[in-house]
């Protein structure tokens, strides 16, 4: 969505949150910046604007003006039927809307994002709860992919499958933007197979491409994310279990992953579930100072040649 018109948008969204009384066409004209060109112009902006507020979600409502001239016609936003009511969260649910908020850790999105978690927990303390943990892979093309969303432009970027032996260019629809099992994933329509798929964002090689051309394919109706998940889970056996020692109040982004936790005094010992090692490896590598592998040994030795790896690299230029 141009600058401009998301501008113009919010100010129609403020004019009509701010007046008490239906707002005619005309008044919304004169009142709104952005309404340029003859009447015919300016009525055409207006019909989309209204159209983009409606799609949003937002209750904009025409009613007669007055009373006695019904069939003048005005706008008007209910504050009561849209704005949220007071927010209560339990210590729980702030401490996990803290760890969704560390998720965005881009400089567009990280500081908008935990002032938005410190204004709902206000009331209750003036500090942000503080959970070292990195969520994620691949969290540095969502901020492409969700313009892209926005904007309803075709995506392209070079991409390795399981099976690719080299990147491949695809151009992709893209509909939503998915956060599951520590990775990132970018759902759509792939153009060139012509069906819905989804890429793990981690995997996409360079930088995502926003083009000048408009999706093929919309967002059915029907569509629900929700579904995807389901068909991956139904379709995933849990065979692998990795138990793990942590020392207590670390290792969060595990914690978040366990099926069990048993506390102790130098050590809490965590059940993990997972269906490949790469669900794992670069989360326990980077935690290696907190972390120990008991078993498997297979997962424990993966980790193990990360970090040597990780060593010698650095180490070569010393």
């Amino acid at each position: 969505m141009a600058k401009a018109r998301t501008e113009r948008l919010l100010n129609l969204l403020f004019v009509l949150l701010n007046s008490n009384t239906p707002l005619t066409a005309k008044q919304i004209r004169d009142r709104v910046p952005g309404y340029v060109g003859n009447d015919e112009a300016k009525e055409r902006k207006l019909e989309r604007d209204k159209a983009d507020l409606l799609a949003l979600g937002i209750p904009l409502e025409t009613k007669p003006v007055d009373l006695f001239h019904d069939d003048v016609v005005g706008y008007i936003i209910d504050r009561k039927n849209w704005l949220m009511p007071e927010i209560l969260l339990t210590s729980e649910e702030r401490t996990y809307l803290s760890l969704a908020a560390s998720a965005w850790q881009s400089a567009q999105l990280s500081a908008a994002a935990k002032q938005a978690v410190r204004r709902i927990d206000a009331q209750e303390s003036d500090e942000l709860p503080v959970v070292p943990v990195s969520l994620a892979k691949g969290r540095r093309h969502i901020a492409e992919i969700l313009e892209g969303i926005t904007d309803n432009k075709t995506v392209a970027f070079d991409y390795v499958g399981l099976v690719d032996a080299n990147p491949v260019r695809r151009t992709v629809d893209p509909w939503r933007a998915l956060l599951h099992s520590g990775h990132w994933y970018l759902i759509g329509f792939d153009q060139d197979k012509g069906e819905l798929r989804s890429f793990r964002t981690d995997r996409i090689v360079g930088e995502i491409a926003i083009t000048k051309d408009e999706i093929l394919e919309p967002v059915p109706t029907d569509f629900e994310v929700q579904d995807i998940v389901a068909q991956w889970e139904s379709g995933e056996a849990v065979t692998l279990q990795a138990k793990l020692l942590v020392r207590p109040g670390r290792g969060a982004s595990l914690r978040l992953l366990a099926s069990d936790c048993i506390v102790g005094t130098e050590w809490d010992e965590l059940t993990v579930p997972y269906f490949h090692e790469s669900q794992l490896v670069g989360l326990l590598a980077g935690a290696c100072d907190v972390v120990r592998v008991v078993e498997p040994v297979a997962l424990h030795d993966a980790v193990s040649r990360v970090i040597v790896t990780t060593l010698k690299a650095h180490s070569n230029g010393k």
